[in-house]
């Protein structure tokens, strides 16, 4: 198995590891709240959240062991930003011969345009056409190469 996990790409991986990790922290905490509150509904809701996390990052891992996933590489062309706080909602992606709109999730730091981007996705994951883009509803890890520098993002 360690073999199938070091053959995953790097953002996948750092998925996987920070889903997992979420798993471990909700089962402490339900630990804790067990031995210190005693409290049954507070530890209830932490081993929900232990179940969804751990659901979460198994199902990832086996996808990205089994190969089910696409890798869309491709040249940021536009971000379009909040009005307020100015993080990045939405990204631009020219991958030869469209150009791929991605709505991000989360924060993304580190990018201009210019930048390659390498998404992944489900290999069943819906594609829309939009203002005459590719848009992706959703995705599993994003990475982000600048030059030579490296930067991983969600």
């Amino acid at each position: 198995m360690k073999e199938k996990f070091k053959k995953i790409p790097q953002a996948l991986q750092k998925q996987i590891i920070i889903k997992y990790g979420a798993a471990l922290v909700s089962l402490f905490l339900m630990a804790v709240s067990l031995l210190l509150e005693r409290n049954l509904y507070l530890s209830l809701s932490f081993l929900i959240f232990f179940a969804f996390f751990g659901f979460s990052a198994s199902q990832l891992l086996y996808r990205s062991a089994a190969g089910q996933f696409i890798m869309i590489c491709g040249q940021c062309t536009r971000l379009e930003r909040t009005p307020i706080r100015r993080h990045i909602r939405t990204l631009y992606l020219w991958a030869d011969p469209h150009t791929v709109k991605v709505q991000i999730a989360g924060k993304l730091r580190n990018i201009d345009a210019g930048d390659t981007v390498a998404v992944y996705v489900s290999d069943n994951t819906p594609v829309y056409e939009s203002e005459g883009c590719q848009q992706l509803g959703t995705y599993l890890a994003i990475d982000i190469l600048k030059g030579a520098n490296r930067h991983d993002g969600e």
